[in-house]
């Protein structure tokens, strides 16, 4: 999945899960009118108006409130992969304080950590703002029935929370507004209409599948210990081999060649991989061992390989003809392509707020972390101290 989208539906997930469903502290009239009397966070840490625009692209404008909420994640996400990081690989221990807070004027890659998650707030903040021009200049609007499901969901949402007032008090945290949280709910059902045309032939957005979009099967025979990747004996490997020789034959001799590599793959194929679909949708780009792809793509659906050999065993390829499933992850990825192309092609265009230039990321994430532990005070005293909730997080760790 491609950049451009998976940015968006990260924001439509974490806009339907919340960030920080602690305990709410409006009173019944504000509970009301969620998300418009309440002080927004964000205001009381800078001088913003949060209905500014931060952004504006084809214009399409990026309110000041969901650029800082993507900044807030982006903030998070980065100090919790860091953390994962030094956990897990030793790694990037020297970018972080003690308490495993970010040191924000570091630099990653020789980026300073400021300002790569100022970056990847500015690019999920755009995102979504092409899609919706995308869909506009293919008159997708919402339907009455998309309409009725976002109302359904949102009911829903506020039940899950435990009513309007802890809704209330999740916008808060959150730092966007009711009309906000409806428009990325809106996302959703656009980028779905999007894929409709891209599956639609007669659509503009429709891309025909070819050549580089195969759907590949394989029996893999292993040369190696498939549990401690350890190479077997010359004699193991030469038996290998041997088998890949006699499976081949049967396989040229077979009059229903696809129902008879079916069955030879599931008695001898030792590739655990392929259980899920029977072989693999791949391009050139999938990340196989090289011998693989080239095999794969000097075949047409229907045709089987020779034996093909790499550093995981010998392979026997078939090609195959692309399923109705994977005809629309075809179109979807072509979709994802087509975004990506007018998010770069955009971007010369987009018009930038002067007041972008003068928030320091990592000390209003610190700033923004310090408010919403200041509203669980009695969270506070239980958990000792414990990590604040935040954008994308539970406990203070994105997930």
């Amino acid at each position: 999945m491609k950049k451009t989208i998976s940015g968006l539906l990260a924001l439509i997930l974490l806009l339907s899960v919340c960030a920080g469903c602690g305990n709410a502290d409006q009173t019944p009239d504000q509970a009301d009118d969620p998300g418009q009397t309440q002080e927004n966070i964000y205001a009381s840490l800078l001088d913003v108006d949060p209905g500014e625009a931060a952004l504006e692209t084809g214009g399409n404008q990026i309110p000041m409130e969901l650029y800082l909420y993507w900044l807030t994640y982006s903030c998070s996400s980065l100090e919790y992969q860091l953390n994962m990081f030094k956990s897990y690989y030793d790694m990037y221990g020297d970018l972080l304080n003690e308490d495993g807070t970010a040191k924000w004027s570091e630099s990653l890659e020789g980026t300073p950590l400021n300002q790569l998650a100022k970056e990847q707030a500015e690019s999920n903040a755009l995102s979504y703002a092409i899609l919706e021009n995308v869909a506009a200049a293919h008159n997708i609007s919402l339907t009455d029935e998309d309409k009725s499901a976002m109302e359904t969901d949102l009911n829903s949402y506020i039940e899950q929370l435990g009513g309007e007032e802890a809704y209330a008090q999740n916008l808060k945290e959150m730092g966007i507004s009711q009309e906000s949280f409806e428009r990325v709910s809106a996302t959703s059902y656009l980028y779905q209409h999007l894929i409709e045309l891209a599956q639609d032939p007669s659509s503009s957005l429709y891309q025909a599948p070819s050549d580089n979009d195969a759907y590949v099967d394989h029996i893999l025979l292993a040369t190696k210990n498939t549990e401690t990747n350890e190479p077997l004996s010359d004699e193991e490997i030469q038996a290998k081999k041997t088998l890949a020789g006699e499976l081949l034959a049967q396989l040229q001799a077979a009059e229903d060649l696809e129902t008879l590599f079916t069955q030879l793959a599931e008695e001898h194929g030792e590739d655990p991989g392929r259980a899920a679909e029977a072989g693999y949708l791949i391009n050139p780009e999938t990340n196989f061992v090289q011998e693989f792809l080239d095999a794969a793509f000097t075949l047409k659906p229907g045709e089987i390989s020779g034996i093909v050999e790499s550093d995981y065993g010998y392979h026997i390829l078939l090609r195959k003809e692309l399923t109705e499933n994977q005809l629309a992850t075809v179109a979807e990825s072509h979709l994802a392509d087509y975004l990506d192309q007018q998010m770069a092609e955009a971007m010369d265009g987009v018009v930038r707020s002067e007041k972008l230039d003068s928030i320091d990321a990592g000390t209003f994430f610190t700033e923004y972390r310090a408010a919403i532990e200041a509203m669980h005070p009695a969270d506070d005293a239980t958990d000792g101290g414990a990590d604040s909730v935040t954008p994308g997080s539970t406990n203070g760790t994105a997930e």
